[in-house]
């Protein structure tokens, strides 16, 4: 695997999470969810920004499906 290749897969990576992560947010207002979930989202919503601020790297790219999961799990859709 090259490093070109990670770096493109990576900057994919990072468009879907950020995608996910605005659909979360839309359907997050528009629901009013419980202090506890909204909470939760708003945090991991944090962590995600802070990864983006980070240099493109193979840790990166495992810290992003980390945070992908856990946004999966807070809101499945």
């Amino acid at each position: 695997m090259t490093a070109e290749f990670v770096e493109t897969d990576l900057k994919r990576e990072i468009a879907s999470i950020g995608a996910l992560l605005g659909d979360a947010r839309v359907r997050f207002r528009l629901r009013r969810p419980p202090f506890a979930l909204s909470q939760k989202l708003i945090d991991l919503d944090l962590e995600i920004c802070h990864a983006f601020a980070l240099p493109l790297s193979a840790e990166l790219q495992l810290e992003l499906r980390r945070l992908t999961a856990r946004l999966r799990a807070i809101d499945p859709h």
